[in-house]
């Protein structure tokens, strides 16, 4: 995965509407309950084979006499808890970012722009922090599901902020015909 695969990606697991349990043993219990139709000692094996620990340490995280994981483990309980947390809050807030609402972005990247005059010969770094509009952020998420390159997926950002920024919508740099986006250093993308 490259990086703004990898921030699209981050994006949807963070959209929800409640934040994630913040202790361990609240963790714990929230992927306990997620395994419906199991005895609580079912459970907690199912939970201890996900996070490759056994189900007496799981006990001992839910109960709360083990109040701390080690930084793997808790890695994996909190990516665990991610994927399963709100998937419906998830699934509209994606839906609506592609239908009406767009994502937002903040990025730091080398830009260059192409018009009738000519080219960039020195493309240089800009931080911009913009909403793309919806068939942007459609475009995103529809090249980053059919496995689009890194180029593919910068350059459907370069467009949206072209068309929001940099020519404001139409209202100026009219005659700007592409924007290019090249050695991202920083990007982060949110739905709200």
């Amino acid at each position: 995965m490259g990086l703004i695969e990898d921030r699209l990606a981050e994006a949807v697991e963070t959209a929800y509407s409640q934040p994630i349990p913040k202790t361990l043993g609240a963790r714990i219990r929230f992927l306990l309950k997620q395994e419906k139709g199991l005895g609580r000692a079912a459970a907690a094996r199912a939970v201890a084979e996900k996070i490759g620990k056994s189900q007496r340490t799981v006990e001992r995280y839910r109960d709360d006499e083990i109040k701390t994981a080690k930084p793997d483990t808790a890695a994996l309980v909190e990516a665990e808890v991610n994927k399963l947390w709100q998937p419906l809050v998830k699934a509209k807030k994606l839906q609506a970012a592609v239908t009406t609402g767009g994502i937002k972005v903040d990025v730091r990247g080398k830009f260059g722009f192409k018009s009738p005059k000519g080219t960039t010969n020195d493309p240089r770094y800009r931080r911009l922090t913009r909403r793309l509009d919806a068939a942007t952020a459609a475009a995103l998420f529809d090249a980053k599901q059919a496995g689009a390159s890194e180029d593919v997926l910068a350059q459907i950002v370069a467009d949206g902020l072209r068309d929001d920024y940099f020519t404001d919508g139409g209202s100026r740099a009219q005659s700007l015909q592409q924007v290019a986006l090249s050695k991202i250093d920083h990007i982060r993308f949110s739905i709200t």
